[in-house]
């Protein structure tokens, strides 16, 4: 079911009404089946596979809390990665091997065939959501190895926190001192449903409005570069820029509001990441439950920067390639999370050059020259980030900085008030007072609901019709 779809709409109207009807276990039973039903939505079998890998996990869980040198530990990261890897990146390594080997044996026929013959299916499947969940699990996992997570759920509380329909399928990867605690305190206060309301108003501006109008007009563009003038090449990079904004934060408003409405508080995951003055800065601000993610998983347990400066700027590449390779099993990805761990690197090695005073405050006019810096930096990056391929990438690249004839859009307009917007909700998200907090308290029910109306005809005329949110893929 699609977030911005009738079907969810009833299902979620459904589950909100019955929710605040039951107590204690009851809620949580209630709401883990909902959340079970939501995804088998999507397909029974994976279901029950999922539902068979979070069992797996509260049974290592429990093993290793009794005893943190358990071997349980090494084989609960082998089964989470090991299942991400199959589902994930075995045509990716399969394809390699072919490439290198020249085998027949690795030929896409002889898998195909395999998979034919033994079950019945053409190809593996990508399982919904296996990356967030298998990053949630594993940091779970890993806190309770390091000691970090002594809560204990029990199964219904474990399964919820990862099978939580709200942030299940995108994220934001919620850790466990962001969740558990509040199934203590499991009532939602006037505020937190206004917020709740406001929230998810505001995601499907973004998403409805503004990225699914954007969509047909970009996309075209990185599927078949070389149909396209430069101008058009280059307009459709700085579009996927306003539409990826608006798609994944409009999905994390979404999470986030839905999750506030039944009570739970999801953490936030944009932060005005498009007025950054640098690369660093931007990984504070852009996708932030994964940047933390990678900083205590991976680049923390590498090394991070207690070691040498040689060693540290390697660190950063490798944690960065890493974190592109997560996105997706193709060279694309990781040349684009080479990117940016190399110019963090950069930046890092400048920065230990001029030794600034943190100290001082810069002038605003050296702060906008670091916002288009990095929003370019982030732009000129995309096409290794949506194109198909890396040809696709250079295709662009060479054709949006050479002037290349071809056919020219007659949207450029669209996507420059897109861009507009875009900023605009950026800066309003820094903005601490942004909705202001006593907006629940002067305004009524009555109220609340007329907007919403508005509000639902203004998307249903404005909606192009929905494509999937950006980060379903991965």
């Amino acid at each position: 079911m699609k977030f911005t779809s009738l079907s969810f709409l009833l299902f979620f109207l459904l589950v909100y009404c019955l929710h605040w009807v039951f107590r204690g276990k009851l809620r949580l039973g209630f709401l883990f089946l909902a959340s079970v039903g939501f995804y088998a939505a999507w397909s029974i079998p994976f279901a029950f596979h999922f539902l068979l890998i979070v069992v797996l996990n509260h049974f290592f869980n429990q093993q290793i809390l009794k005893n943190k040198s358990s071997f349980w530990y090494p084989v609960s990261l082998f089964v989470n990665f090991g299942n991400l890897f199959l589902f994930k990146y075995f045509y990716f390594l399969w394809a390699l091997f072919f490439e290198v080997t020249g085998s027949a044996f690795f030929a896409p026929e002889s898998i195909q065939g395999f998979l034919n013959s033994q079950f019945g299916v053409d190809s593996i499947t990508l399982p919904l959501a296996i990356s967030f969940y298998t990053f949630q699990m594993v940091a779970y996992t890993i806190d309770i190895k390091r000691g970090n997570a002594e809560e204990n759920p029990n199964f219904l509380q474990f399964a919820l926190f990862i099978f939580f329909f709200p942030q299940l399928v995108a994220g934001p990867i919620v850790r466990h001192g962001e969740f558990f605690y509040q199934l203590e305190v499991w009532n939602a206060k006037k505020e937190q449903l206004f917020e709740g309301y406001y929230l998810v108003f505001l995601g499907l501006f973004k998403k409805v409005v503004l990225a699914d109008n954007l969509s047909p007009v970009i996309e075209p563009v990185f599927q078949n570069p070389e149909h396209y003038d430069g101008v058009t090449n280059l307009i459709a990079m700085f579009g996927y820029a306003a539409r990826v904004f608006c798609d994944f934060s409009g999905y994390t408003d979404l999470a986030r509001g839905l999750g506030k409405l039944l009570g739970i508080n999801l953490p936030e995951n944009f932060h005005s990441p498009y007025l950054s003055a640098s690369v660093r800065e931007l990984w504070t601000r852009w996708h932030m439950t994964l940047a933390t993610w990678i900083k205590d998983y991976i680049y923390f347990p590498l090394g991070g920067s207690r070691v040498s400066e040689l060693r540290g700027y390697f660190n950063l590449i490798v944690t960065f390639t890493l974190a592109g390779f997560w996105h997706g099993a193709n060279f694309t990805f990781i040349i684009w999370g080479f990117l940016h761990g190399l110019t963090l690197s950069i930046e890092r090695k400048i920065e230990l050059i001029r030794k600034p005073d943190k100290t001082i405050k810069p002038p605003k006019w050296k702060k906008f020259l670091g916002v288009i810096y990095t929003f370019s930096f982030f732009v000129f990056t995309i096409p290794f980030f949506n194109a198909p391929s890396v040809h696709n990438a250079l295709t662009m690249y060479g054709r949006a900085f050479t002037s290349a004839a071809g056919e020219r859009t007659n949207k450029s307009e669209l996507v420059l008030y897109s861009l507009i917007l875009t900023f605009l909700l950026n800066y309003l998200q820094g903005k601490p007072s942004f909705p202001r907090e006593n907006w629940s308290t002067k305004m009524s029910l009555g109220f609340l609901l007329l907007f919403s109306l508005v509000i639902t005809i203004l998307l249903g005329y404005l909606a192009p019709g929905g494509t999937e949110f950006i980060y379903f893929q991965f």
